[in-house]
């Protein structure tokens, strides 16, 4: 298997292109799915052994490509051969990419669910066919996660390498808040909330954690 790496605006992520489908049946309808954590990539026998390779911070699965992030502190040199490694052993051994009893948790954010308004609908439909496949080139990928018809803000999270990337700010003002803005005059502004979602996680899970080690003792 001769695997190739792809550069990605973010110099702290790289693609790396296997020669093979990446992400098939086993994302559900999800074109990407992506793990921030060691503790979320125990869905994927792949991600956990990447998340074993010191400095990698996260690991996204696409159609055809495995984007990996790394700690800006660790040199792409010294993590390739690893990282070469894991791809290469896994895509070898015919091993699911996703562990059977998560599969049926990958949803998509861009699925239009019945009680989601005309505007929102619109919305969805503009990421889904202008945005997404853009993002996805470089590695990345995006989720809807709220509209407020009061504000007119539009709120997602950037995923892959556009996590953390310098040039996500001028992707979002100039790009999609210009686009959909343009197309549906209700948007006033979109906003990245994926850190904050992923801090909010964070804390929700150390609570459970605190209230699990209590209750044992």
């Amino acid at each position: 298997m001769f695997i190739q790496t792809a550069t990605t605006p973010n110099e702290d992520a790289l693609q790396f292109v296997p020669g093979v489908p990446v992400l098939g049946e086993d994302g559900g309808k999800r074109t990407t799915v992506e793990f921030t954590s060691p503790r979320e990539g125990l869905k994927s026998p792949l991600a956990t052994r990447l998340f074993a390779i010191d400095g990698v911070k996260g690991v996204m699965y696409g159609s055809n490509f495995v984007t990996v992030r790394k700690d800006p502190d660790y040199p792409w040199q010294l993590m390739k051969p690893d990282i070469y490694a894991a791809i290469m052993d896994h895509f070898s051994s015919g091993r699911a990419l996703i562990r059977e009893d998560d599969e049926a948790k990958v949803a998509d954010s861009m699925d239009v669910a019945d009680h989601d308004s005309e505007i929102v609908a619109e919305i969805k439909e503009l990421l889904e066919s202008r945005v997404r496949p853009a993002i996805q080139e470089d590695g990345g990928d995006l989720d809807f996660v709220s509209f407020n018809e009061g504000t007119g803000v539009v709120k997602i999270r950037l995923r892959g390498a556009c996590r953390g990337c310098s040039s996500s700010t001028v992707t979002l003002k100039h790009g999609v808040e210009g686009m959909l803005s343009y197309y549906i005059p209700e948007v006033t502004g979109v906003e990245d909330v994926g850190d904050e979602l992923e801090a909010q996680a964070n804390k929700e899970f150390e609570k459970l954690e605190k209230s699990l080690s209590e209750n044992k003792n």
